[in-house]
């Protein structure tokens, strides 16, 4: 049987490619950038309010910042 951290650091090494194929995608349009960096970076951060996961406020924050961006260039 391997160690927990040798099957924790093989499973984070398998998930390198998708991760950055996903990255490369959804940073791709100049326009939708900083939405989808938003988007990532407020997932990530695992932030909970109201008893509402960093799922839904990561999606409204990307939201957000796309609405005004898009108001922004009218």
């Amino acid at each position: 049987m391997l160690p927990q951290s040798l099957i924790v650091l093989v499973a984070g090494l398998a998930l390198m490619a998708p991760l950055a194929n996903a990255l490369s995608i959804a940073l791709k349009e100049d326009g939708e950038r900083m939405a989808a960096t938003v988007t990532f970076a407020v997932t990530a951060s695992g932030l909970t309010l109201f008893g509402v996961g960093a799922a839904f406020w990561g999606l409204i924050a990307g939201l957000v910042v796309l609405f005004l961006e898009t108001f922004k260039k009218r």
